[in-house]
C-alpha cells in the first residue's frame, strides 16, 4: 500500500458519496474495500459516508447487522444523503418531494455567489460533511448512467455537482460511466464530469465514453480498476459466519460432493423488462442446473440483490420451484452476509456461472473459473481487458431465445470450463493479479491530490499473460 499522508493540520477528512447498499453484495463490497483501502493509506484519516439508504437500513437493522458481521470496525459515521431511497408506504410522495428538495438545493447553490453558497450549505448535514470535507469520493460503482434511472437523470450527479460547486477536491472513484442514451442526460453527465478534479474509470469502455462522448480533457481521466478487487488481500480477516462453513440451504448436506455457485440477474436490468424475458431466463437456469446436477455437482445460488420485486433472491426461489424434486435437493440458495464471506464461500466452488458484474469480480478474488452471462459495457470491457471474451455469452441474447439453444450454449461453455479446469484457473489468478495491481493506483491518486501534486498521467497496465486465446 502507499505510504501515509496526513492533512497539514493533522487530520485528514474524507467524505464518500452515495452509501453503503447493504442490499447489494456488489455494492456493499465496492464500499467495504474503499474503507479498508483509506483506513490503510490515511491512517488517523476522518471518514463519513452520506447515505441515501439510512430510511431503509435504520428499520432493518437485524438485516445490516448480518452483512457487516465479522467487519463491524470497518464502517464509518452514516449521515442522511440529500435524497433517501423510499421505505414504506406513500413511496410515491416520497420521491416527488425529495426531487423537489434535490432541485432546489442545487439550483439555490448554482445561482448564488461562492460567498452564500457556505451558509445555505450548511442548513443540511449532506452540505455540512461536504463543507468539512479535505477531498470528496464519489464512490465506485456502475450508476453512473442513464437506464433504470428517475427522469433519466442519475441523482448522483446532483450530489457530486454540489461538491465541485462548493470547491472541494471532488474524485469519480473507480467507477464505470455511461451509456447515457438520453441526449438531456448525456449534457447534464458532461457539464458535471468535466468539472471534476479527477476521474479514475475502472474500465476501458469508461475511459473512452467520458473522453469521446462527455468531452472531459483527457489529463482528468486515468484507467484504474474497480476497488473490490482489493477484497481478496481480506480474506484472512474478520470472522467467517457459519453459513461459509455449514451452508444455510433447507436441504441437510451430505457428503461434500463438487460445488459450482450461480449468481442471477432479472433481465430487465439487461434492457428486456417484460414477463416473458423473465421466465425464460428462469427456466434457462433451471435447465442448466438439471445438467450440472446429472454431472454429480451440488449448486450453490448466491443473490447479490437482496430488494424490490426483483431481487435475486426471489429468482432464485423461482429457479428452485423450476427444478423436480430430486434436483431441487441438491440446490442451497444462500444467506445474506458479507461480501467476504461471499468470495470466501466461492472460493470452495469448483466454477461459477456469474451474470452480475460484482459476482465475476468477486469469483476472480476467489480466483474460481467462471462463465460470464454479461449484459452490460462495463463487464464486457472487463472481461476483454483480461483476456477472458471466451468465458463471456450475452444474458440478453440468452433471454430472447429458446430455452432448449440457451440452455445448450451456456451448458457447452460450462463443459468447456470443466475440461480444463487447471489451466482456467491460473488464468483467473493472473486476472486477479493483473486487476488488483490496477486498483491499488486508486489510492495513490488521493495521496497526490492531497499533497496538491497533480496526478501524473498513468500509462494503460499491460493485460494479464494467459494462454488459448
Amino acid at each position: 500500500m502507499p505510504t501515509s499522508l496526513m492533512a497539514s493540520n493533522g487530520m485528514t477528512n474524507i467524505l464518500i458519496l452515495h452509501g453503503v447498499n447493504y442490499y447489494n453484495a456488489g455494492d456493499h463490497g465496492i464500499a467495504l474495500s474503499i474503507f479498508r483501502t483509506i483506513h490503510d493509506s490515511f491512517p488517523g484519516a476522518q471518514i463519513a459516508v452520506t447515505s441515501p439508504f439510512l430510511s431503509r437500513t435504520r428499520t432493518d437493522q437485524d438485516f445490516v447487522a448480518r452483512t457487516r458481521e465479522g467487519f463491524e470496525d470497518s464502517y464509518p459515521e452514516e449521515i442522511p444523503d440529500l435524497y433517501q431511497v423510499p421505505a414504506g408506504r406513500r413511496r410515491k410522495a416520497q420521491v416527488l418531494l425529495f426531487a423537489v428538495k434535490l432541485l432546489f438545493y442545487g439550483i439555490a447553490l448554482t445561482v448564488l455567489p461562492y460567498q452564500l453558497r457556505a451558509p445555505l450549505a450548511r442548513t443540511t448535514k449532506f452540505g455540512t460533511a461536504v463543507l468539512n470535507a479535505d477531498l470528496v469520493l464519489s464512490k465506485g460503482g456502475g450508476f453512473l448512467l442513464d437506464r433504470g434511472t428517475t427522469y433519466n437523470i442519475p441523482t448522483h450527479l446532483v450530489t457530486i455537482w454540489i461538491s465541485v460547486l462548493l470547491r472541494k477536491k471532488t474524485v469519480i472513484y473507480a467507477q464505470s460511466i455511461g451509456p447515457f442514451e438520453n441526449r438531456v442526460g448525456r449534457a447534464i453527465a458532461g457539464f458535471v464530469l468535466r468539472r471534476v478534479t479527477q476521474i479514475l474509470a475502472r474500465d476501458a469502455y469508461s475511459v473512452d465514453y467520458v473522453q469521446a462522448v462527455l468531452g472531459v480533457q483527457a489529463d482528468k481521466v486515468l484507467l484504474t480498476a474497480d476497488s473490490a478487487f482489493e477484497l481478496s488481500s481480506a480474506l484472512e480477516d474478520g470472522t467467517a459466519s457459519a453459513s461459509v462453513e455449514a451452508g444455510t440451504g433447507t436441504r441437510a448436506r451430505r457428503a461434500r460432493r463438487g460445488e459450482v455457485c450461480i449468481t442471477l440477474v432479472a433481465p430487465r436490468y439487461s434492457g428486456l423488462p417484460g414477463q416473458d424475458a423473465e421466465a425464460t431466463y428462469c427456466a434457462i437456469i433451471a435447465k442448466v442446473i438439471e445438467a450440472l446436477v446429472v454431472w454429480g455437482y451440488e449448486v450453490l445460488l448466491i443473490p447479490h440483490l437482496e430488494s424490490g420485486a426483483h431481487s435475486d433472491r426471489i429468482l432464485a426461489r423461482r429457479v428452485s420451484d423450476l427444478c423436480a424434486p430430486e434436483i431441487r435437493d441438491r440446490i442451497e440458495i444462500f444467506a445474506p452476509t458479507n461480501p467476504i464471506n461471499i468470495i470466501k464461500r466461492m472460493a470452495r466452488c469448483d466454477f461459477g456461472l456469474c451474470s452480475r458484474m460484482h459476482s465475476m469480480i468477486f469469483a476472480i478474488d476467489a480466483n474460481l473459473p467462471f462463465v460470464a452471462l454479461s449484459y452490460l459495457p462495463k463487464s464486457d470491457s472487463m472481461l476483454a481487458e483480461a483476456g477472458l471474451d471466451d468465458w463471456r455469452l450475452s444474458l440478453p441474447d440468452l433471454a430472447i431465445d429458446h430455452v432448449s439453444n440457451s440452455s445448450a450454449k451456456i451448458i457447452e461453455k460450462l463443459e468447456a470450463m470443466r475440461a480444463e479446469l487447471a489451466k482456467n484457473r491460473e488464468k483467473v489468478r493472473a486476472t486477479q493479479t493483473f486487476f488488483q495491481g490496477r486498483a491499488r493506483n486508486n489510492p495513490e491518486v488521493l495521496l497526490k491530490l492531497l499533497g496538491d501534486a497533480a496526478p501524473p498521467p498513468m500509462p494503460h497496465a499491460p493485460k494479464p499473460h494467459t494462454t488459448g486465446h
